[in-house]
This record gives C-alpha cells, sequence and structure tokens, in this order.
C-alpha cells in the first residue's frame, strides 16, 4: 500500500534518534517536508546535516526542551507551521526512559518523567489543535506510548504510569477533537532494537537479560525502528481516516501473553 506525503507538513519530536528518526525519515521518504525537535542540539544537527542533502528544501528543526510546556509548544508550532508552509502531522515522540525501582524514586525524578511523556505530549497536540481550529484546518496526531502502557515493569513503574496515561490522553483527545476534523491515536512499539539498546548490551548480564525478553514475545524476535514508522505513517495517513483514539500495540505479539512452549 503506498502512502503519499507530498505537499503535506509533519513535526516529529525526539526525531534525532532512534525510533523518532526512523518516522522522521520514512516522511521524508514519502513526499513531507519534516520540522524535527529534539533535545540534544548535537544530534539534531547531525541529522539535519545529513538528510538536507538527501530532501532538499524538506528538513528543518528546533532544539527544545519540551518539559518547559506550554510556551515551548507554542513558539514550535508557529515555527514550524512557518517553516514548512503548513502543518498536517504531528507526531508526539520526545520521551525518557530511566530505571529506578520505587522505593528509591525522588520527586524530581517523577517530575521529569511526567513533565516529558505526558505534559509534553498534552501541550504540543493542544497548541496543534488551536493552529489547526484557528485557520480551519484538519490533522492527524499520532502519539509514541509504549507496550508498558499495558505491563507493569519494576524498575520502571513511573514510566509504564506515564505510558498508560499517554493511552488515556490519546483517547481523550480523540472524543474532543475528531468533529473538529482531528483524529488522534497512538503507537505502542514492543522491544525495538534501536542504536541506544545496543549500546545497553555492554556486560553479559545485559545481554542475557535481553535475549529472555526475546524469548518471551512470540514473534521471537526484537522489532526494527522502521517497523514503528509503518505504523505512525499509516495512522497518520487518511488510509486510517476511521479509526479514532485507538492504541495499535506494536510488538511481536508481546502484549496478547507470554510464550513458554519452546516448540511452537
Amino acid at each position: 500500500m503506498e502512502i503519499s506525503f507530498a505537499g503535506k507538513g509533519v513535526l516529529v519530536t525526539g526525531a534525532a534518534a532512534g525510533i523518532g528518526k526512523a518516522i522522521a525519515e520514512q516522511f521524508l521518504q514519502n513526499g513531507a517536508a519534516v520540522f524535527l525537535v529534539d533535545f540534544n542540539p548535537d544530534l539534531l544537527q547531525q541529522t539535519m546535516t545529513d538528510w538536507k542533502r538527501k530532501f532538499p528544501s524538506k528538513v528543518y528543526g528546533v532544539t527544545a526542551d519540551l518539559r518547559q510546556a506550554p510556551v515551548a509548544a507554542a513558539t514550535i508550532v508557529k515555527q514550524a507551521a512557518a517553516a514548512m508552509g503548513t502543518l498536517d502531522v504531528l507526531v508526539n515522540n520526545a520521551g525518557i526512559y530511566p530505571s529506578r525501582f520505587m522505593l528509591d524514586l525522588e520527586e524530581s525524578e517523577w517530575d521529569a518523567i511526567f513533565d516529558l511523556n505526558v505534559k509534553g505530549y498534552f501541550f504540543m497536540a493542544q497548541a496543534v489543535a488551536r493552529y489547526w481550529v484557528t485557520f480551519g484546518k484538519q490533522g492527524s496526531i499520532v502519539n509514541i506510548s509504549s507496550g508498558a502502557a499495558a505491563n507493569a515493569r519494576p524498575g520502571a513503574v513511573t514510566y509504564a504510569a506515564s505510558k498508560a496515561a499517554v493511552v488515556m490522553l490519546t483517547k481523550g483527545l480523540a472524543l474532543e477533537w475528531i468533529r473538529k476534523g482531528i483524529r488522534v491515536n497512538a503507537v505502542g512499539p514492543g522491544l525495538i532494537e534501536t542504536e541506544a539498546l545496543l549500546q545497553s548490551l555492554n556486560t553479559p548480564v545485559a545481554k542475557a537479560e535481553h535475549k529472555e525478553k526475546i524469548s518471551m514475545i512470540p514473534a521471537a524476535r526484537t522489532g526494527r525502528p522502521s517497523e514503528i514508522a509503518d505504523a505512525v505513517l499509516f495512522l497518520a495517513s487518511d488510509k486510517a481516516r476511521f479509526i479514532v483514539g485507538q492504541n495499535l500495540f506494536v510488538d511481536g505479539g508481546y502484549t496478547c501473553g507470554r510464550v513458554f512452549c519452546s516448540k511452537m
């Protein structure tokens, strides 16, 4: 199925690496102009430099801390719309996943996770929706949730709670905004083979734990960032125009249950 975003403007947060980078690149490959937002200025600059050669006049971006919402969100939306001449899709992807057991968790750590993973998502969505309503435009928002939204994880309870909040935020915004011509959906990645994941496998213990995690995935492998991008582009497109408020898990079947039989 071919999906064209020619003439469309797409804003992607957390776009300089990992899943966000894969999403942004796939939009570019399908004809969109893309406005990248990332906290890391060096990574962002490198990514933009590489892509501007491949996609002339299609790549824009800004360094921003989305924990500083709503002021940052409103400014970013104005910059993105001005740079691309249009703004049709928002992908909320920026997030953090610190590992911390709850007895050791500090309030500042809790706030940092929710400020970015939930508050940042909401105010970016609100700023984009206000832009669309003001100018009589329709649009699509895709939030990146997580398989953790459906499965609690020791050492990542706050992260899981934040992603569960993203799922309910997605449903609520979808209900409020669909009759304004704004669709809101989410994609929940499972275990995805990003650069950050590969870099974390730096000890025998980490490698053994990773192998055990894969054994519990029905598809018996990790996912690829491009597979998350596939789902995002579909939900953002007119092909999904009757899909509203859904959270699509892309996790090799992990949220279906667990595989215990080695003969499968």
